[in-house]
């Protein structure tokens, strides 16, 4: 790829670049809306493989599909997703300011007011993200972004997880930034909402004590560290919010918060904590010194003893020896000191030897246990041990034994119901589903109960099937929607029984697509396509194949584009456009349905 940038790119005209990592991002011009954008294109390294370029171009267009399904004051907003002779592309909102590691780069770290306004705003937006089914997992300080305007938005969704499409991660591969990484990411597991807020935790420590809490000079002592470390609290940050702080870096995900939302409300608890906490300790202004000359041995608690805040306290003088005016025992001057009596020499008797008793050690104490007796204790209590153990073993077994046969049993008796319920296949439809409801609470096993609920599933979708037809043959107006609500309601069911399927979402959007022909009402034709363009919409979003997500993008914006017509004859333009610029990324730009949905846009 050339590194000169290209003057357009699709409808865009390219105004210079302003980044180059992965993918090329440029400051470019929408001259349809007259705006500027930035416009991420696709870069595939050379030399790549053509299984690898694949696997880019999914990515990116699952970053795409990440972002651009989410709407919301802290989320960078997506308009469109194309692509130009193989050079894929998305068209961004153009975010006028600078990262959030700029601000530390130059600064250091913030204060606490503005390090919580950045972590609550990236909470806002990853609540609402985590909501819709995405999870980040790339949540780090180049990723937020802070706008001239005050605002705050997360960007770079390119690794984001869609919780409800199959994950394009296998198990043991690891994507992220090291730094930020939660503990379950090193390692390669499974992931959810709550590794974006360890990796918000460890961006709210970064902000506040301006060092990251897991540190390293290479990526395995950092990641070790995160596996192994406990961080430790930042000077200057109180203790309420280091809990908040050290809840969300908790090594276990289930000791953390379980959502954004619930973080929030603690980090506001944390804010008032600390504002009680400084109202109580701010000195006393109607507290006065005290008056020079008072008492200088009063000390106030706590203070050295040998110091006032006033100055030093000598400590009191040493009385002199206690003079008399004359000495009773000796001739001597007056006012001389008193001396003892000299003492007299004890005079011992010729012959004299004293007596001292003879001493006898006293008798061994005796053992508190004879050798007997602990030798049959030590007996006794190994044979205890060996009994318990012996025991245990006992309950174990009869306990494995009780837990197999139930599960025998429970086995024995959802292939019963299974059999019973295979042997419906020549009864009326109706029956069979009554029969398949019926069973389904009474087996035992969640595998076979699901396996149930898909069956149950197809049912209904053949009933529904029926209605549709009757839907088709319908000429009045009670016909019409007598069949339709009864297709509605099987389709439906199908739907909550098995809700990653597409193909259910796409027989949904069949009725209403016919019922918005049929209906004479204009404000309830309007409906019936929102209600079909919404149905396809999720089909879209579920594909399972290249193929279907081509055919459910296509029935969509077809439902999208009626919709827009029926908003435009009601004189709703600005809505219709909306309509009309949504159903633009779900189709291929070269398509006939794209070019009228363009003209279209161009008359309204």
């Amino acid at each position: 790829m050339s590194n000169t940038p290209p003057t357009t790119l699709g409808k865009y005209q390219i105004i210079r670049e302003i980044a180059r990592s992965n993918d090329i991002v440029y400051e470019a011009y929408d001259p349809l809306m007259n705006r500027r954008v930035a416009l991420k294109e696709l870069a595939v390294p050379h030399g790549s493989t053509q299984q690898q370029r694949e696997e880019r171009v999914k990515r990116f267009l699952r970053e795409a599909k990440a972002a651009g399904s989410l709407s919301h004051p802290n989320i960078m907003t997506v308009y469109e997703v194309g692509d130009e002779a193989g050079r894929y592309f998305i068209a961004m909102e153009f975010l006028d300011g600078h990262t959030l590691r700029n601000e530390l780069d130059t600064r250091g770290h913030l204060p606490p007011e503005r390090a919580l306004e950045v972590t609550k705003a990236v909470l806002e937006g990853l609540d609402f993200a985590h909501k819709s089914g995405v999870v980040h997992r790339d949540i780090k300080p180049e990723n937020i972004q802070l706008l001239t305007d005050g605002r705050i938005k997360l960007t770079d969704f390119g690794i984001a997880r869609l919780t409800f499409e199959p994950n394009l991660t296998m198990d043991g591969q690891v994507f992220g930034t090291p730094s930020y990484m939660s503990p379950e990411q090193v390692v390669g597991r499974e992931i959810d909402a709550r590794s974006d807020l360890f990796s918000v935790g460890i961006v709210l420590h970064e902000m506040l004590a301006g060092a990251k809490p897991f540190s390293g000079d290479s990526v395995v002592s950092i990641t070790y560290a995160i596996m192994n470390s406990e961080p430790q609290q930042p000077q200057g940050v109180s203790y309420a919010l280091w809990q908040v702080i050290a809840k969300a870096l908790d090594k276990s995900p289930a000791l953390r918060f379980s959502n954004a939302r619930e973080m929030i409300s603690a980090l506001d608890e944390a804010s008032r904590a600390a504002t009680s906490a400084s109202m109580v300790l701010d000195p006393n202004p109607y507290v006065q010194p005290p008056p020079a000359g008072g008492n200088p041995y009063l000390q106030p608690y706590g203070s050295n003893p040998y110091t006032t805040p006033y100055g030093a306290v000598q400590p009191p003088p040493v009385a002199p020896p206690i003079q008399y005016p004359y000495n009773p025992y000796q001739s001597q001057p007056s006012g001389g000191t008193v001396q003892p009596p000299p003492i007299q020499p004890t005079t011992i008797p010729p012959g004299y030897a004293p007596q001292v008793p003879i001493y006898y050690p006293p008798p061994p104490r005796q053992p508190l246990l004879k050798p007997e007796t602990k030798r049959f204790l030590g007996r006794l209590f190994l044979t205890v041990m060996i009994m318990g153990t012996l025991f245990a073993l006992v309950i174990v077994g009869i306990n494995s034994i009780s837990v197999a046969i139930d599960r025998l049993n429970k086995q024995n008796q959802d292939k019963r119901i299974q059999a019973e319920l295979a042997a419906t296949a020549r009864m009326p439809l109706a029956e069979r589903i009554k029969r398949y409801e019926e069973s389904i609470d009474l087996m035992q096993s969640q595998e076979s109960r699901v396996a149930a609920q898909r069956d149950l599933a197809v049912l209904y979708e053949r009933q529904g099937q029926i209605y549709l037809e009757r839907l088709k043959a319908a000429r009045h107006h009670q016909a019409v929607w007598d069949a339709s609500t009864r297709a509605q309601g099987s389709f439906q069911k199908a739907v909550e029984l098995h809700p990653t399927n597409p193909l259910y979402y796409d027989d949904l959007g069949a009725v209403l697509a016919l019922t918005a022909e049929k209906l004479p009402e204009p404000e309830q034709r309007k409906q019936a396509w929102s209600d079909a363009a919404y149905q396809w919409n999720q089909a879209y979003l579920r594909a399972r194949t290249e193929e279907q997500r081509i055919r459910f993008g296509e029935r969509a914006a077809s439902a999208y584009h009626q919709l827009a017509y029926a908003m435009a004859t009601s004189g709703d333009f600005y809505g219709a456009r909306e309509q009309l610029r949504y159903a633009l990324t779900l189709v291929a730009p070269g398509t006939d349905l794209a070019q009228r949905m363009r003209q279209d846009l161009e008359r309204w």
